[in-house]
């Protein structure tokens, strides 16, 4: 396992972690924020408002999840490269949903290319 690899596992965790934590608090924020707000509004469509912006911490917390999943993965060395790609493509799509506070996106893509880069 060469130096690479580890700065790869380290990065890409540590980039999946700020984007897990991005994540929970845009879920807990929507959720107090859109029942306050469909509480005084008393509409339907202030309710899906709410709705959507939990989804969006949903899919930043599965995304955060994939990362740190990949990162350990990045380890194997027969498959590393297989988990450099979906590291960089998922922490690129986290740019969606907050990208976790962009640092998490930032240190998830460094971490994907060095897996890609790294020599057997």
């Amino acid at each position: 396992m060469g130096d690479n690899t580890t700065a790869a596992f380290i990065l890409a965790l540590i980039g999946g972690i700020l984007i897990l934590i991005n994540g929970i608090l845009a879920a807990v924020v929507a959720s107090i924020f859109g029942s306050m707000i469909a509480a005084a509004a008393g509409s339907a469509g202030a309710s899906i408002l709410g709705g959507s912006l939990i989804g969006i911490g949903i899919g930043a917390i599965i995304i955060g999840l994939l990362v740190i999943v990949g990162s350990v993965k990045v380890r194997t060395p027969a498959k590393q490269k297989n988990w450099g790609i979906i590291i960089l493509v998922l922490s690129l799509i986290s740019f969606v949903f907050g990208g976790g506070f962009l640092i998490g996106l930032i240190l998830g893509v460094i971490g994907g290319i060095l897996a890609l880069t790294n020599k057997k």
